[in-house]
């Protein structure tokens, strides 16, 4: 009987062991490279979300035509007086019932992008409102044209880079009696919802100041 020699294990085969071969250090870096333009991509694409998501265009400064009234359930004047001198504010005393606010505001973007204006909305009031209508407020390049009755009726609209939009806003009001109410109402914005790139936004523009102080009894 033939003898294995103890210092080497049974095998099928003598073969000598083959050491493992690291491959070329060039066919690693691929990717490498591939990760790189992906993070890259992601880094651009989370840019561009987080810009689109938060652009706001809209001038927070008054450039343009503005002002505003209140009319009465018949569609006169509301009382109103001046304080503050000639340049001074005018102050409205509600009327009673049902009453009419009008107001004009001008749209500003001040940035390089358009926008789509989708609503023009009332301002928030503790006794509500009722009856909100926009309505363009120029035609070609008579701005302010309509005045406070307004012109078509709002629809959305692109309001392109370094444009401006005039529009007249109508909403009615209920009278709150002096006893009731907490002291006078004073509108300084009123809320934009516009559309850029997919992203829904609301924000407050500037209008003409805007003070109803409430009366004895409605």
């Amino acid at each position: 009987m033939d003898e294995h020699p103890t210092d080497h294990p049974f095998l099928d085969h003598d073969d000598p062991l083959i050491d493992e071969v690291e491959p070329p250090r060039g066919r690693r870096r691929w990717p490498i490279a591939v990760v790189s333009v992906v993070v890259v991509v992601v880094a651009i694409g989370a840019a561009l979300y987080l810009a689109a998501s938060h652009y706001q265009p809209l001038s927070q400064v008054q450039s343009g035509s503005y002002g505003s009234q209140v009319l009465t359930s018949n569609g006169s004047l509301a009382t109103h007086r001046i304080v503050g001198g000639a340049a001074g504010q005018v102050v409205w005393t509600e009327p009673s019932g049902t009453f009419r606010v009008e107001v004009i505001v001008a749209l500003n973007n001040y940035q390089r992008f358009g926008v789509t204006i989708d609503n023009v909305l009332a301002p928030a009031n503790p006794s509500g409102t009722s009856n909100v209508r926009v309505f363009f407020d120029s035609k070609g390049n008579d701005v302010g044209f309509y005045s406070y009755k307004g012109g078509p009726a709002f629809r959305p609209t692109t309001l392109g880079s370094k444009g401006q939009l005039e529009f007249a806003v109508h909403w009615n009001q209920q009278c709150v009696p002096a006893s009731a109410a907490s002291g006078a109402t004073t509108y300084k914005t009123l809320p934009v919802e516009y559309t850029f790139m997919g992203f829904r936004h609301t924000v407050s523009v500037p209008i003409d100041t805007l003070t109803i102080t409430p009366r004895s009894s409605c």
